[in-house]
């Protein structure tokens, strides 16, 4: 069998959507033509569809270094890259493949969800019509478009590239998930399950089906779905907006704060606002943890939830009621010191439950962000306290103050 016959049988079984076994093909190939670029991209395309990024960039470079005019290359450069996050990069490879072949419709339509994720949705839609003026049935452009008319709030026009993207492959997994997503942001979550579902009958490991289908089925909660909904709209404002918007809103606060401490008459309403700023942060911080809680004893949620997510909503679940469960123990105890400690040490076990519900599991001790890293040092801390105040032992102050202070940290660094 030659090399040829290799890669065409590598290309059947990636088309299966087999990467590990299209891998051994290609790797067949290159062991009789190491410097064969075609087979190159090959093992690439294995590499990428397999999620192994770093690999699929490295050998997609190693083809375009023995053919570097070909824009395919190029465009599994900017693929691996989106996936990645990097889309600065991802953006930069792809228009190079633009540039040595503008007549490829798949390159505008990757392109223009570079420029989706980044909220240029002008942009966006403009390269999804510049790709579907070259192939108006590729169904990647028609999604693209769908996605960013849906964002433009041109919900005429997104409803009929659904339709007509539906139409023309019905049993596009690719296509599911983008419906699913317009439903869901325009609060249609039971629409949205429906394709998310169809996603996943289709590409049972497709991620983001899993994703969609998760925050349909918490969208059930009214408050999870009204924050969800708020997030929608704010992110479609724009970055700057969602700052200044962000800012205004504590300042506001303050202000009338402010205005309430030196006017009697305004306090009631101060204390109103303040009570609704404070409602809504902390819900905010704790509908996401709560809504693993609900679907960890669904019986299709507690399948979507990956091993970290369901982590956290035990350790949700843990921090509530250990916390409340110490500061019960006051009952028990008759020096006010003790008392007063107990308390305080149960509130910090009770507020430990907004990073243990967002952290990263299993916990490691290297390679961690840093609001892993303040998350895993506050835990350790309400551990300290805990122990400090059951034991009696003295200046169990010095955690809770390092605690509280590691706390505001973390809230700001999450948010920001």
């Amino acid at each position: 069998m030659d090399t040829r016959a290799f890669l065409e049988r590598a290309n059947l079984l990636l088309n299966q959507g087999r990467p590990k076994e299209a891998e051994a093909w290609a790797k067949k190939a290159l062991a009789e033509e190491p410097e064969d670029d075609f087979a190159l991209s090959v093992l690439a395309r294995c590499y990428l569809n397999g999620k192994e990024y770093d690999k699929g960039i490295e050998t997609a470079q190693r083809a375009i270094s023995i053919d570097p005019e070909n824009s395919h290359y190029y465009y599994l450069l900017g693929y691996g890259y989106y996936h990645k996050s990097d889309r600065l990069t991802a953006s930069s490879f792809l228009h190079k493949a633009i540039e040595l072949n503008p007549y490829y419709a798949e390159y505008y339509g990757l392109l223009s969800f570079v420029y989706l994720d980044e909220e240029y949705y002008d942009l966006a839609l403009q390269k999804a019509n510049e790709g579907l003026a070259i192939d108006a049935e590729n169904i990647t452009c028609l999604n693209a478009r769908s996605r960013a008319q849906n964002k433009l709030h041109l919900t005429e026009e997104a409803i009929a590239t659904m339709q007509d993207t539906l139409s023309k492959d019905p049993d596009n997994e690719f296509t599911h998930v983008t419906i699913g997503w317009n439903y869901l942001e325009k609060g249609k979550h039971k629409e949205a399950r429906h394709h998310f579902r169809e996603a996943l009958r289709i590409a049972p490991s497709h991620h983001n089906a899993k994703v969609g289908l998760k925050e349909a089925l918490k969208s059930k909660i009214p408050p999870y779905r009204w924050l969800l909904q708020f997030s929608f709209w704010l992110k479609g404002k724009g970055k700057t907006f969602r700052w200044v918007f962000v800012i205004s809103i504590y300042l506001g606060i303050r202000i009338v704060a402010a205005i309430g401490k030196e006017n009697p008459q305004f306090e009631t309403i101060a204390m109103i606002a303040a009570g609704c700023y404070f409602v809504f942060i902390a819900t905010s911080w704790i509908i996401g943890p709560l809504a693993n809680v609900f679907l960890l004893f669904h019986k299709d949620g507690k399948h979507a939830l990956d091993h970290s997510e369901k982590w956290n909503a035990i350790a949700f679940i843990i921090c509530v009621f250990s916390g409340i469960l110490i500061m019960c123990l006051t009952y028990f105890f008759t020096g006010k010191d003790q008392a007063d400690h107990l308390v305080i040490c149960g509130f910090i076990v009770l507020s430990l439950c907004i990073p243990a519900g967002h952290m990263d599991y299993p916990v490691r001790l290297k390679k961690n962000s840093f609001s892993q890293w303040i998350a895993i040092s506050m835990i350790a801390l309400a551990l300290m306290a805990t122990v400090f105040t059951l034991a009696v032992l003295p200046f169990p102050e010095i955690f809770f103050v390092s605690y509280f202070l590691l706390f505001i940290v973390y809230t700001w660094t999450k948010a920001f």
